[in-house]
Parts: C-alpha cells; sequence; structure tokens
C-alpha cells in the first residue's frame, strides 16, 4: 500500500482515516519505528491512543507491528498524550508512541512519538520506511498497564492547594476526560464537569480551546455556577485553555506571563516561548531576572530546545506549556491547570486579578487562511522573499515583522492546511492598521489567495 509523504509532519504524523492513515498505513509505520528503536537500542516502547473512534483499531495494529517487528510493548490503552509521556519517562526506555489526532476535525488520527527521550519527526519516520526490511526477527512481548493512579499520585505530590476552589473544566469530550475530573477532584477542587465523557464524534464542540468560540459553553458554565476559573483541553490533552471568574479568555502568552513571574521570582533561568508570542512576554522575562528565548512554533521544536537550553518552562500561544522546573518538560495542559490554580494560593489573588496586573494587549487570536498542504509552504516561503514590510524581521518561522507600534506574524501551519497569521499593536488603532498592511501585503505578493481570516 502507497503511504501519501503528505501525512508526515514536522512535528508528528497526521491524516484523515482511513484514506491516509489506516491499519495497514500504521503497521507500515510501526516497522519504520522498529528500526529507529532498534538503532538507539531500545527493545521496549509504550504505547496509548485518545478517544477518536479509529483510535482503538489503530492502537491494536501499532502494537502486534511493533510485537512482530522485535519490540516489547506496554499497552496503557486510553489516556491523554501527556499521560503517555509519563508512562514513557517512568519505563527504562523513555520511549513512546501515541495514536492521536490532537485538535484535527475527528476524521483525522495519527502519531506523536518520543524514542531515547527524544521527540522524533514524522519526516524522520518517513524517511525509514525504506528500511523496514532491516527490522529483528524476534517477537515481542505486549503487556498492559495503567498509569493514571501514578500519575495522579505524583501530581498531588507537587501540588499542594490550601482552600477549596470552584473550578470548570471543559474536556471537549476528548480523552482529558479520563483523568482531569479525578485529578483536579482529589487535588480538593469543587469541580463542575462539562463534555468530560469521551466521545469520538466530539457532539458539543470541536476540541481546541485556542479557538475562542470552542470557550463559549465554558464562559457560560463560568459565570452560571460563580466558578474561580475555568479550563479548557485539547483532544489528546496536551494544551490548556484558561477563562477567568468574569468569563474573560485568557490568552496563552498572557498565562505564560503569570506562570514567569511566580517561577522567576524564586528561581532565574531561561524560558522559551515561540514565534506567535506578545512582545511583552520577553519583557516580563528579562524584567524578573529571566533569559528569554524565542523559538519557531511546534511542541517539536520546543521539546528540542528544551533539550538544548534546559528551561525553567516553555510554552506557545496554542496552550502547549511545558513545566521544566519540577515537573518532567513536556506539555501537559491539565498538570498546567493545577499550576494555575495554585498561583490563586500563592499570590493570594483571583485568576481575574493576576491578569488584570499584566499590560493590556491589543492582539488577535491565531488567524487561519485556508490552503491546501501543498500551497502553504510556497506560499510563506514566497511571503518571506518579497516582503517589503519596513521593520526588524525574525524568519525563525514564516515571518514575523516588529515594528515601533506592534508586530505581524505569518507562517505555515504544520498541523492543518492553514496560513496562520496573528497581529499585535500598542493600541487598538495601530493593530488595525499593522493587520491591514500585512495583509495588504500577502494581496500583493499572493493575489490568488482568498483571503478570508478565521
Amino acid at each position: 500500500m502507497e503511504i501519501s509523504k503528505s501525512i508526515f509532519r514536522e512535528y508528528d504524523i497526521r491524516g484523515i482515516y482511513p484514506e491516509q492513515i489506516n491499519e495497514q498505513v500504521v503497521q507500515k509505520i510501526a516497522k519504520a519505528i522498529s528500526v529507529k528503536c532498534l538503532n538507539e537500542g531500545v527493545s521496549e516502547i509504550c504505547i496509548a491512543r485518545d478517544g477518536r473512534l479509529s483510535g482503538e483499531k489503530l492502537l491494536s495494529a501499532l502494537a502486534n507491528s511493533l510485537s512482530d517487528n522485535g519490540i516489547d510493548v506496554i499497552n496503557t490503552g486510553m489516556a491523554t498524550t501527556p499521560l503517555l509521556y509519563f508512562a514513557a519517562k517512568k519505563s527504562a526506555s523513555k520511549s513512546g508512541v501515541m495514536i492521536t489526532g490532537s485538535h484535527n476535525p475527528k476524521s483525522y488520527n495519527g502519531i506523536k512519538l518520543i524514542i531515547n527521550d527524544n521527540p522524533v519527526s514524522g519526516n524522520e519516520i518517513y524517511n525509514l520506511l525504506d528500511k523496514i526490511d532491516e527490522v529483528s526477527k524476534r517477537k515481542g512481548k505486549i503487556t498492559f498497564k495503567n498509569f493514571k493512579d501514578q500519575y495522579i499520585s505524583e501530581i498531588k505530590k507537587n501540588i499542594i492547594l490550601k482552600d477549596k476552589l470552584k473550578i470548570v473544566i471543559d474536556c471537549g469530550n476528548g480523552a482529558s476526560g479520563c483523568v482531569a475530573p479525578r485529578l483536579y477532584s482529589e487535588l480538593g477542587c469543587d469541580v463542575v464537569n462539562l463534555y468530560t465523557e469521551i466521545d469520538g464524534n466530539f457532539p458539543n464542540h470541536h476540541p481546541d480551546p485556542g479557538k475562542p468560540e470552542n470557550l463559549i459553553d465554558l464562559i457560560k458554565k463560568v459565570k452560571e455556577t460563580h466558578a474561580d476559573l475555568g479550563l479548557a483541553f485539547d483532544g489528546d490533552g496536551d494544551r490548556v485553555g484558561l477563562v477567568t471568574a468574569d468569563g474573560e479568555i485568557v490568552f496563552p502568552d498572557k498565562i505564560l506571563m503569570m506562570l514567569c513571574k511566580d517561577i522567576l521570582s524564586s528561581n532565574k533561568g531561561k524560558i522559551i516561548y515561540d514565534v506567535k508570542c506578545t512582545d511583552s512576554l520577553p519583557k516580563l522575562i528579562k524584567d524578573y531576572g529571566g533569559t528569554p528565548l524565542m523559538y519557531p512554533t511546534g511542541h517539536f521544536n520546543i521539546k528540542n530546545g528544551i533539550k538544548e537550553h534546559n528551561p525553567l518552562l516553555a510554552g506557545e500561544m496554542s496552550g502547549h506549556i511545558f513545566f521544566n522546573d519540577r515537573w518532567y518538560g513536556f506539555d501537559d495542559g491539565v498538570y498546567s491547570g493545577a499550576r494555575i490554580i495554585e498561583l490563586i494560593f500563592k499570590t493570594k489573588k483571583s485568576i481575574s486579578n493576576l491578569n488584570k496586573q499584566l499590560p493590556t494587549l491589543f492582539s488577535t487570536p491565531e488567524l487561519n487562511i485556508k490552503v491546501s498542504d501543498e500551497k502553504k509552504f510556497e506560499i510563506v516561503k514566497k511571503f518571506v522573499a518579497n516582503c517589503t514590510l519596513e521593520g526588524e524581521k525574525i524568519s525563525i518561522d514564516g515571518l514575523r515583522v516588529n515594528f515601533d507600534n506592534g508586530w505581524g506574524l505569518l507562517r505555515a501551519s504544520n498541523t492543518t492546511p492553514m496560513i496562520v497569521m496573528r497581529f499585535e499593536g500598542n493600541t487598538k488603532e495601530n493593530l488595525i492598521k499593522i493587520k491591514n498592511k500585512f495583509i495588504k501585503e500577502l494581496s500583493r505578493i499572493c493575489p490568488d489567495i482568498d483571503i478570508n481570516l478565521n
């Protein structure tokens, strides 16, 4: 069976089930993963799946193929991606494979992968497909182990809450429903559960907290129940969204600012953030004695940055937050939610008040332009080469242009067929000017694109 190269991304592997990714495709990918494992002396690997409808079949195909090709498999069943990372950290091999479509539409599924405690890109696995004859002839064993109890126990030891808070959690019918309600309840919170039943049809809203429209029900429930805050998670639980008691959405770069103030107050070090974050973040990091490091977007890139620089904290505008001060350095939306709750007790201030203490940002959320996967990188390359906007140009990931009154960004999404744009100004008027300036320049350079931002 021919495998489409387009499903192998910089971060991971993703495609539409069953046209692009199915049991036969996963079996071949598993053989390539086996080659990678054996080349690195890894003979055992943890595996898991999220709550997508195709997940159970794909996980079974993955387990059997890995076993057939000489790898011992620890099957952890349904889990969040962070729970799979946790299982990998606890295993001798420090390796894991997650079957997940993350925040993509319900027809998608895919693979996230770590070997020897290092992230592995989809592109690397693609390049091993022609070496699948090099696998071991031994048969690996398959065992089943649930890590939820151990994961929850460690977080409870890591985070002590001094009083009962009322929180609303919206799991979006994604995999975080298998662990988040229990964890927050055992931490001592009064938990109001919203869409915590795992359902791969995602019947209530899409599990992507990065889109404000997916937080409407959470905002309503927070206000209705007079909760202290609301937390939302994506389909595989590695991203977090935050809503204040007033129903205001706190964008992840502002969440990072709150966390940086707390962490850097007692421990100085490096902080990694992605190219989509506010310019106020590196300024705050410096003010609190830290060292800011800007990185390309993507959990794969950030994890490599963590390996290289050993920062205290890392994060992305999409809601991936990596705690490396007293946690394991992987992105974990559910653990991040617990650290956000902890801030209330440490500062004796509500999330609303903590948010108000930060600089006022006039910025957009991530704005998307639909294009094909084949064209998106071509468009960005053309924009980078021909952009005449005057300002400081940063091209580590698409093109970010810093102006005296704000900045604009254009880059290709590595997970969806989209061009991603984000804008910020020091006033609302300047935000609009910068946004219009960027769109006009894109229209000039690529006149055939239908620029319909959503």
